[in-house]
């Protein structure tokens, strides 16, 4: 074991670090189209199209 962490100690620690930091952002942001993030951003695009497309007159809805 001692011989394991001497040789791949670093790499170990990257590693569980990188997951650590997935698992944090998986956790806080959400998955899928129901998180809060989500929902955001999909205000966010519809706000932003239906106001393009009121300038341009044009009335389409994307979502």
């Amino acid at each position: 074991m001692k011989e394991i962490f001497e040789q791949y100690g670093g790499v170990l620690i990257t590693v569980v670090a990188i997951l650590s930091v997935i698992a944090v952002i998986i956790f806080v942001i959400g998955q899928g189209r129901d998180s809060v993030i989500a929902q955001a951003f999909i205000g966010i695009i519809n706000n932003f199209v239906n106001k393009a497309n009121s300038n341009a007159g044009i009335s389409a809805k994307l979502f």
